[in-house]
């Protein structure tokens, strides 16, 4: 990790991370959500979900490139390794994340670059996806880079027994957690207040 003063920061490492994840999860289906502090740090802990910062570098600006241009390698160079590792190619990654609709659509909304369409970003881990989001703060003066990992049904809703009252609650739940989600972070972390675990 470089110095917080300086332009770019590299935070974590997203291939480690998600090889602690898959570790973790194990092969077999489990219904617990990891202890995110384990996956790897700095972590934006928020329970059912969690986003792993990997970089940060200043936008680019009328004609400069740089930083913001090495955070774009950065984050083509974890694609390919996540593709080699976990599945796809340079044409499909292991799922579709659509910008319009759902959580795609909230990380656009938030400013997530769209690395083309559908979104190439995205992989399962046991019940988990994990989206790769190269995204610009709203004043247009950061990027940044983090591993978003949330409940596969966030992404990719599969009914146990559709057409029941009880699925449609859980359809319902489902929706109103991702849509209360919130995908913005910025670097340097706000320190938690001691008083307040």
């Amino acid at each position: 990790m470089t110095g917080i003063g300086q332009e770019r920061n590299r935070i974590s490492d997203g291939l480690a991370i998600m090889h602690a994840l898959e570790r973790v999860l194990g092969h077999r289906h489990s219904e617990r959500t990891p202890q995110w502090a384990d996956l790897g740090f700095p972590v934006i802990d928020r329970g059912k979900y969690a986003i792993f910062p990997l970089a940060v570098a200043r936008a680019r600006e009328d004609g400069d490139s740089g930083e913001a241009e090495r955070l774009s390698e950065m984050r083509r160079s974890l694609q390919r390794s996540c593709v080699h590792f976990f599945g796809g190619d340079d044409f499909h990654a292991e799922m579709d994340l659509d910008a319009e609709d759902g959580y795609g659509q909230k990380l656009a909304d938030a400013g997530a670059v769209v690395t083309g369409p559908p979104w190439e970003c995205l992989w399962c881990v046991q019940r988990f996806a994990v989206v790769l989001a190269h995204s610009v703060d709203r004043q247009g003066a950061w990027e940044t880079l983090a591993l978003h990992i949330v409940p596969m049904d966030w992404v990719r809703y599969r009914p146990l027994n559709s057409g029941t009252k009880r699925e449609a609650s859980r359809h319902r739940r489902i929706i109103r957690e991702r849509d209360a989600a919130d995908v913005v972070w910025s670097w340097p972390l706000p320190v938690p207040d001691v008083r307040d675990t």
